[in-house]
């Protein structure tokens, strides 16, 4: 397992079960964790009341791995701050810069009040789509996978009899 450390460079860690079993890796489900600690104190950006409200399933990820794993066992997975952080830029920063942007731009160009929302819009919208993109190059990249630090449980396969 890795030593925790300081900064931009340490990792962030999550325990999950194996869920399934698949080529080259497995899908792993978390363990119920719903958002972040200031979510969960009330004073975070929200992600959990969505989570209640909607009843959103168990986040799962997968998790490429040559070690042998099976349905049920329980692992410490860990990512990279950095990368966490460069993806909630992605994810948040650059959809909102586009909205800012096509409303600007809009109000600009037209000076009407329907027509700058409908900017902020297409512009949020377009920014969407380029982040999907993005991240679709980037998953095949793994930059952004999880790294397996530890097995803490092992499912014990059941015995014929």
């Amino acid at each position: 397992m890795n030593t925790p450390q300081a900064g931009v460079d340490a990792w962030v860690l999550e325990s999950a079960r194996v869920a399934a079993i698949d080529t080259g890796g497995v899908w792993l489900e978390t363990t119920g964790q719903h958002g972040c600690a200031n979510c969960r104190s009330g004073r975070g950006c929200g992600v959990s009341v969505f989570q209640r409200l909607f009843r959103l399933p168990q986040h799962r990820i997968y998790l490429p791995t040559e070690e042998v794993l099976s349905v049920g066992d329980h692992v410490v997975v860990g990512l990279s701050q950095r990368a966490l952080l460069l993806a909630s830029v992605w994810l948040y920063l650059v959809p909102l810069l586009g909205l800012l942007v096509g409303a600007l731009v809009a109000d600009v160009a037209f000076g009407q009040e329907a027509l700058t929302v409908a900017g902020g819009v297409f512009g949020l919208l377009g920014m969407l789509a380029w982040v999907r993109g993005r991240q679709r190059r980037q998953a095949r990249s793994g930059r952004f996978f999880p790294v397996l630090q530890e097995v803490t449980l092992r499912h014990a396969a059941e015995q014929d009899g």
